[in-house]
């Protein structure tokens, strides 16, 4: 209700206010009348009013059912909104990278190109270089290698350069390389931290292993003598340098090493010193190569050995290996006890080869042999050719003699050929009539005469018991030929004439009385008192005894 209206009802009397109803009654009534007049006047309007209006009503609708879609599809086109903007806040983060990137474009480029300059380094020789980029790279790794992949490629990259380096460093330390290149690569090995203490020192043995091994595998072995001298000294040089460069390098015994050498005489000591110092820090790496090496070279030497057959060369041989053994006896690896057993297998094999070719010529020889006294001038050729061999047998100091006097060994062990003033008893003239006889003692003699140079005291039994069985020998073959062509009325034999009846009596007198005593006292002049250890007269004793049982003696 209006509020006028109730204001001004207040304010009426009751007269007016009982007559209000009716005064509202004729108010209705004209608007009523107003109303129809109106609608009456103005009905077209109302008629377009209402199509109006539900024409409103319809769009309303419609428009409410697009409200609805619209509320509905909000929650998405809000998630899309978000996107949106998560996308374009990468991009802005995108276009921000780029620009920091495209600011430090030149520093990206040369840390991509770090990998193919740490391989150039590598290829040129530069090591530092590459090991400072490996170093580099590897800080870079560590801090961002977790969140920038190009960093990890970087850091696979640069531990593939770093392999082919090692694989570099180690091919170095197989080739011939010397001490200040020594100390570099191994400086090089322990900045890139490839292998521990142990593991480098063992790997610096192995490497100069190699090259020690395909050093003596260059080696030309058709000639037996030229390559154990050259075998000899390759060792010497090898083994002596690798020994030092360790030391240098790994600080093993410098200490003890310079303390022995101040003191006067103590080289040995200061050896085995160093030796058991090398045992207790590095584990016997150092003990274990040098007796590996020394024992390769020892079994080279031993099985060429047996190749040598002149006694000359085997004594020069023997000569060089000692002086190698001396060398090295400074870093202690002194091998000389080891060398007589390989020395003298050799020249008792040398012996035994030369008894065995001069008494199977002296068989052969007496089995076709015309038994008839040749004329002193014929002879006296004979005879000359053996003085020769006596008197540079008898006059010549023998290298083994000679390295006893030097370390003071007493004479008994070796033989007293060391005097060149002493003088050899000359051959008997009574063999100028028999040439198989002249041509055995030539032979034996050129034999000894070959032995003389390395005459070791191990060898005084062994080739006595050759030289007497070479003399039984030629005993047996005499008595085998005095039964075929002496034998008389005994199985058939043929009848000889008297001369060579008694020239081959002669014969065996000659070998039996005079050649076997010779010899003997011949192979005492090479081992003092070694006459003894023959026993000629005891080789002979069935050729005697054949004499007197056949009745040749008389």
């Amino acid at each position: 209700m209006d509020e006028t209206y109730l204001s001004d009802l207040l304010s009426y009397s009751l007269e007016r206010l009982n007559k209000e109803p009716e005064s509202l009654d004729k108010e209705e009534t004209r608007l009523k009348d107003g109303m129809r007049e109106t609608a009456v006047r103005n009905y077209r309007a109302f008629v377009d009013a209402g199509g109006c209006y539900q024409s409103v009503r319809d769009e309303v609708r419609e428009i409410q059912r697009g409200l609805e879609a619209l509320r509905g599809s909000l929650p998405e086109l809000r998630a899309g909104c978000q996107r949106f903007a998560g996308r374009a806040e990468e991009i802005s983060r995108a276009r921000a990278l780029n620009r920091r990137t495209l600011a430090a474009q030149g520093t990206l480029l040369d840390l991509l190109e770090t990998p193919a300059l740490q391989e150039t380094c590598l290829r040129h020789g530069n090591y530092d270089e590459a090991l400072d980029l490996e170093a580099h790279v590897e800080k870079l790794a560590a801090l961002h290698a977790a969140d920038v992949p190009v960093v990890a490629e970087l850091a696979e990259g640069s531990k593939r350069s770093s392999s082919v380096m090692l694989k570099q460093l180690l091919t170095r330390l197989r080739g011939a390389i010397q001490l200040p290149e020594c100390l570099r690569v191994v400086g090089y090995l322990r900045r890139m931290s490839a292998l521990d203490e142990v593991g480098l020192r063992r790997t610096f043995l192995q490497c100069r292993e190699g090259h020690v091994a395909d050093a003596v595998a260059d080696l030309d072995d058709t000639n037996a003598y030229e390559y154990l001298k050259r075998l000899t000294d390759l060792h010497r040089v090898h083994l002596f340098d690798v020994v030092m460069q360790y030391r240098a390098i790994f600080g093993d015994g410098l200490e003890d090493e310079d303390a022995d050498s101040s003191q006067g005489g103590g080289a040995d000591q200061g050896a085995d010193q160093n030796d058991d110092l090398n045992i207790n820090t590095d584990g016997g790496l150092l003990y274990g190569w040098s007796a590996h090496r020394v024992g390769t070279y020892l079994a080279l030497v031993e099985k060429t050995l047996p190749r040598i057959d002149e006694g000359g060369a085997l004594a020069s041989v023997m000569e060089h290996c000692g002086y190698c053994g001396g060398s090295l006896a400074r870093v202690g690896l002194d091998f000389r006890p080891m060398l007589p057993p390989l020395f003298a297998d050799a020249a008792n094999g040398i012996f035994t080869r030369a008894m065995d070719v001069v008494a199977g010529e002296f068989e052969r020889t007496v089995e076709t042999h015309r038994w008839v006294y040749f004329l002193f001038l014929f002879s006296v050729r004979v005879v000359r050719l053996t003085t020769c061999f006596v008197h540079r047998w008898a006059t010549a100091p023998s290298s083994a003699a000679r390295r006893q006097k030097e370390r003071g060994v007493d004479g008994d062990e070796a033989g007293d050929g060391g005097d060149g003033s002493s003088s050899a008893p000359d051959p008997p003239y009574a063999l100028l009539e028999h040439v198989p006889v002249a041509a055995l003692t030539n032979g034996v003699l050129a034999a000894l005469n070959d032995l003389r140079h390395c005459a070791l005291p191990q060898l005084r039994q062994p080739l006595a018991d050759e030289l007497r069985a070479c003399v039984e020998r030629c005993a047996h073959a005499l008595m085998r030929v005095e039964a075929q062509r002496f034998g008389g009325g005994r199985g058939g034999a043929e009848d000889p004439s008297v001369g060579s009846r008694s020239a081959f009596v002669g014969a065996c007198k000659a070998l039996a009385d005079v050649a076997a005593p010779y010899l003997e006292g011949c192979y005492g002049r090479v081992f003092k008192g070694g006459e003894k250890l023959v026993d000629a007269r005891g080789a002979v004793s069935g050729l005697r005894n054949s004499f007197v049982s056949s009745g040749l003696r008389g």
